[in-house]
């Protein structure tokens, strides 16, 4: 199969390929631009599914990975319930993206704990998308109004657009309905962004996302979901929902992992992580005994949380973190609007908003000036004008009050 004006066949398409990784990227970002074109895109997607049948088996997929670096693989999605019905979707992936590995598929079963109703007419935002599986997953299984998929690498941006395509259109390049009638190319939008800079207002963002910030525990994303955090506070519906992937990078950790991090976090904090020695251990052990058991020649394995949450009073929260966007940075790191108690939630955080507003209108509180009350003064000259007919006003009570004092 030939694409036309590109390549006069696979075997072109691959020499491309087998170049470079950089080189594999250009190609499919060729490719991309006739699958985004009307005309083009039937014969783009039956392309891929040449190229994919070319590499069918495991060994095959993996072996292209290593020489033309790229790998198109299906991702097996029988084993959850959803709205839709199928049962796989297909994923193209290159080496300068992020791969899936177990923690994504931990995460996606995470969701899947949800009802399933959550994100149905829903419009959710997937931070770090990688290659863009888990936001066609949400949108395919459970029927949101609408999916982003946001990521600061572009070229994730791409091939999840690639990926997109690759599931929108079968192997013959026909467009695949869902039973309202829609695509997955109505549902599914991939944008290049750092963290929500490209959300509009009204979202239930999903956080899967990793990146070293400075601070020990940004080694396992913990500040950067922090920031995702804050600045979904703007955008997140009143009743929205945030979903994390914490807990590092789960599943059989390799020979070289450093969790000496942890160690640390735990050594300052109450915070304790679970470690299992191998892949059949059932009990937990702390990261510093899993540290040494793995610099003795163990084999650790560690657990993933999928947590989520709500913002307690939402749109008074949305209030205080508004104000504190303009020069209150450090007072904004430093908050913390946790509360055990439902009532004490309700006496501070209201406190917090007026607090906010008055701040709003004014940079500073009313003090009174330094040489007292004008009012406090006026009544001591009215009182001296009318029992001792002494001519004062509010200012010659301020120089009597100074000769006084000093």
């Amino acid at each position: 199969m030939a694409v036309k004006g590109l390549w006069g066949s696979t075997d072109e398409f691959l020499n491309q390929c087998a170049q470079s990784g950089d080189s594999a990227y250009s190609a499919f970002r060729s490719l991309l631009e006739r699958l985004e074109d009307p005309i083009t895109r039937v014969e783009a997607r039956i392309f891929l599914s040449d190229l994919q049948r070319r590499f069918d088996t495991k060994e095959a997929s993996e072996q292209c990975l290593q020489t033309f670096h790229f790998q198109i693989q299906d991702v097996h999605l029988q084993q959850y319930e959803g709205y839709q019905s199928r049962k796989k979707l297909t994923m193209t992936v290159i080496p300068s993206i992020f791969i899936p590995e177990d923690w994504s598929f931990t995460f996606y079963e995470g969701l899947n704990r949800h009802p399933d109703s959550i994100f149905k007419d829903m419009t959710v935002v997937e931070l770090g998308c990688g290659n863009g599986w888990i936001s066609i997953a949400i949108a395919e299984k459970w029927s949101p109004l609408k999916v982003y998929g946001l990521d600061i690498n572009p070229r994730a941006v791409k091939v999840s657009r690639i990926n997109l395509y690759l599931n929108v259109l079968d192997e013959n390049g026909q467009p695949i309905y869902d039973g309202e009638k829609k695509t997955l190319l109505d549902r599914v939008e991939f944008y290049e962004s750092d963290l929500l800079g490209k959300c509009k207002r009204g979202i239930s963002p999903l956080i899967n996302y990793c990146a070293l910030q400075g601070f020990v525990e940004d080694q396992f994303g913990l500040g950067l979901i922090a920031r995702a955090v804050e600045e979904g506070i703007s955008v997140i519906k009143p009743m929205g929902i945030m979903i994390f992937n914490m807990g590092g990078r789960p599943g059989q950790g390799a020979a070289d992992t450093d969790i000496s991090a942890l160690v640390e976090i735990e050594k300052n904090s109450p915070h304790r992580f679970e470690f299992f020695m191998g892949l059949s251990g059932d009990q937990p052990i702390c990261a510093r005994t899993a540290w040494a058991y793995g610099k003795a020649g163990g084999r650790i394995s560690h657990a993933l949380s999928v947590y989520s949450c709500q913002l307690r009073q939402p749109n008074q929260v949305k209030i205080i973190f508004e104000f504190l966007k303009n020069g209150f940075h450090d007072i904004s790191s430093s908050l913390d609007l946790y509360f055990e108690d439902d009532s004490v939630a309700a006496e501070k955080i209201p406190f917090l908003v007026y607090l906010a507003s008055v701040l709003k209108k004014n940079s500073f509180f009313p003090y009174e000036p330094p040489a007292g009350s004008k009012q406090f003064r006026n009544l001591i000259a009215g009182f001296m004008r009318t029992y001792h007919h002494i001519p004062l006003d509010a200012n010659l009570v301020t120089m009597v009050l100074v000769y006084l004092f000093y």
